[in-house]
């Protein structure tokens, strides 16, 4: 279903991407060694509490696109709050009176941390030991709880659609005398059975195919998978064509053997279909 919405899909694709990036990130951050200079200092230290910062839109972009409820700990903002303050916006927060100016203590900077001063228009400068690296073990457990919520409530979902149609198999579209009408088809192409009989025929496969975009739409199905939509489109022109060739042969574009080549063309794409509908709800 998120297929047929390229926004939600993308945005979810794009959310698994950044929180497998921002992995890497951290065991790289874990198994640096300490910066050799101020410099190295200040770019590790904006750029490992960007990555929490990414992560953590990534896991609530990656809800919204499910269209899931996420309310992220209160431990998740006040890191938000950190890398604002220190390296997000930290030469102005808020307004007025209340406005706030941080400043990282240049002395204080190492691979693990460093100190944050606050100055204010109102009251006294504060002073905040930031240490990073248990605040990376805190947000990738919460992270990870997070996740594991979203994963249950698509194996909710999952489940849920799973009994709606549990009585009614998308395979079971497909008869067993399927292969009865392609050998009539074929017996009337080859002039063993009268043209009107291959009309018939030709026309059962027809709303076969029909009854099946049916079943995929009610499913929510339709125009989500490539594959399908592919095989279906390609069906809509031999079976136009083994028509137009029973209905009026003279004008038809086919003679026996490429009526017999489209027959085939014909039973493989559906029979891929039928695959497809087999393995659908497969465990």
């Amino acid at each position: 279903m998120l297929l047929k919405d390229p926004a939600s899909w993308n945005k979810l694709c794009s959310s698994l991407d950044v929180i497998g990036d921002t992995e890497w990130a951290f065991e790289a951050y874990a198994n640096m060694s300490e910066p050799k200079s101020v410099g190295e200092n200040y770019i590790l230290l904006y750029g490992i509490l960007q990555v929490m910062f990414v992560q953590q839109d990534a896991v609530a972009h990656l809800a919204e696109s499910l269209d899931i409820r996420y309310c992220p700990d209160p431990l998740i903002k006040t890191i938000r709050e950190l890398r604002n303050n220190s390296i997000g916006y930290p030469t102005k927060r808020g307004g007025g009176k209340g406005s706030a100016f941080n400043f990282i203590s240049q002395i204080s900077m190492h691979k693990g941390g460093f100190t944050l001063l606050t100055t204010y228009a109102t009251h006294d400068t504060t002073f905040q030991h930031v240490d990073i690296p248990p605040l990376i073990e805190s947000q990738r457990n919460l992270i990870k709880t997070a996740l594991n919520d979203v994963l249950e409530k698509l194996k909710e979902e999952e489940m849920k659609h799973k009994e709606e149609f549990k009585s009614k198999k998308l395979a079971d579209v497909f008869p067993p005398t399927l292969g009865y009408f392609f050998e009539k088809i074929g017996e009337a192409i080859h002039g063993n059975k009268p043209s009107e009989f291959g009309t018939i025929h030709v026309d059962l496969v027809a709303k076969l195919i029909e009854s099946f975009k049916a079943a995929l739409k009610e499913r929510g199905l339709l125009g989500a998978h490539d594959s399908i939509d592919y095989d279906l489109n390609l069906i809509e022109y031999p079976l136009e064509e083994l028509r137009q060739f029973f209905i009026n042969p003279e004008a038809s574009k086919l003679n026996a053997k490429d009526a017999d080549i489209f027959k085939y063309f014909l039973k493989k794409h559906i029979d891929g279909l039928i695959r497809f509908a087999e393995e659908l709800y497969e465990d």
